[in-house]
């Protein structure tokens, strides 16, 4: 059967490898082949796409702009459905064809909802995955607060099921990891989540007196995820000393490592070290704690994860490309092949070869800020940007002269 569809563009990235003056067959939902040159007679419809870059669609591990989207204000939320729509289309512009919403439970710590509504939120992302009408493939990735009880009880109902594709642990616990100081994490809570201090000073004192057993409750977790085969991650580790206690939780991969030792234990252990896309765009963390540039600069950063801003995705492969010399090709693995390789068997993205989902991109490379002109998904264009964009420009004319 010959492909139905030729993508010929100036340049393709097929996962591994450049190829110029080169074309993207499909044959259907699948990739029929890359290549360069005149591919001859045969597809029924060819795209010229000119000088741009055609390359795997993006795979983000982690970003949990769904719960922004459901409460864009503390208190003011909206309903599901239309914030699960509206995510999805923005996702297709922003080249990202395999999401993973990273939710958290943690028995109302962080202020959002219950462990009871965030299982609900999974179920109903399921739903929207199987109902053929999305633009992206959504994935679950369920973050849980060590110590957090309701939330394991839901977790493990999650995991029986089959709806967690990753599960990571994170422990906000003051005095290590992302809170140093307990003033920080007052500061944090007070200011983000409106919550009196001595409630904040409540909830530390819990965590602190429920260290042991909520390890143990951690440890329950991973081996329920390990049996079922679910990837693990763990969430800003601070030391090569947190970084042995999450690997002994068979931790496969180290996200938001805080400081550059703790990234170098993990890649030492064999794990895979990811780093935030917002934080490379930006040039700094949010918190001072380790820049995602200097992780991509010591060869410690295996991916990078848009985190709470999916449009910064795209835009990092170029920057670690023109302001930290890495090649193109290696950097643009960074947001396709090397997340792609942490995820469960099964899920195959990040690449474009012979039988894999046809999930590409077309990216505009021209200017600072590259720009997604088409995204496709299993052989299907999910979005398309004006052929030739141009800029609305709100000009009144001068006086006396003709509008």
């Amino acid at each position: 059967m010959n492909p139905t569809i030729c993508l010929r563009a100036g340049a393709v990235f097929d996962g591994q490898r450049f190829l110029t003056d080169a074309s993207v067959l499909m044959d259907g939902e699948r990739i029929a082949g890359v290549k360069t040159g005149d591919v001859g007679p045969g597809a029924s419809r060819v795209i010229d796409l000119a000088d741009r870059l055609v390359m795997p669609g993006l795979v983000d591990l982690h970003c949990d702009t769904i719960e922004k989207c459901l409460e864009m204000r503390p208190g003011v939320l909206f309903e599901t459905d239309f914030a699960f729509q509206n995510l999805d289309q923005r996702l297709a512009a922003c080249g990202i064809t395999t999401f993973c919403h990273a939710l958290s439970f943690a028995d109302n710590e962080l202020g959002l909802r219950s462990p009871e509504e965030a299982e609900k939120l999974v179920v109903r992302i399921h739903q929207h995955e199987r109902s053929g009408r999305c633009a992206v493939r959504h994935r679950i990735h369920v973050r849980y607060e060590i110590g957090s009880e309701r939330s394991a009880q839901a977790i493990e109902r999650l995991i029986a099921a089959g709806r967690v594709d990753l599960l990571s642990f994170m422990d906000h616990t003051p005095g290590q990891g992302q809170f140093k100081t307990l003033q920080s994490f007052l500061d944090f809570y007070t200011r983000n989540y409106q919550v009196a201090e001595a409630e904040v000073i409540s909830m530390v004192d819990r965590k602190k007196n429920n260290r042991h057993r909520a390890w143990e409750q951690a440890n329950r977790l991973a081996r329920q995820a390990r049996d079922a085969g679910i990837p693990i991650l763990s969430h800003d580790d601070d030391t090569p000393v947190k970084v042995d206690l999450v690997r002994r939780l068979h931790a496969g991969g180290c996200e938001f490592p805080i400081a550059l030792d703790a990234a170098a234990a993990a890649r030492e252990a064999g794990m895979q070290v990811f780093m935030g896309a917002p934080n490379l765009v930006r040039g700094t963390s949010t918190n001072g704690h380790l820049k995602a540039a200097e992780a991509v600069e010591q060869g410690l950063c295996d991916g990078l994860i848009s985190d709470y801003y999916p449009e910064c995705l795209l835009q990092t492969p170029f920057i670690a490309k023109d302001t930290l010399s890495v090649r193109l090709d290696l950097a643009l693995r960074l947001v396709g092949a090397g997340p792609a390789a942490f995820l469960r068997d099964g899920i195959t993205c990040g690449r474009l070869k012979p039988g894999d989902p046809a999930d590409l991109v077309v990216v505009d490379t021209s200017e600072v800020w590259k720009r997604v002109v088409q995204t496709w998904v299993g052989g299907r264009c999910v979005y398309r940007a004006d052929r030739r964009f141009r800029p609305y420009r709100d000009r009144r004319p001068a006086p006396g002269e003709a509008a």
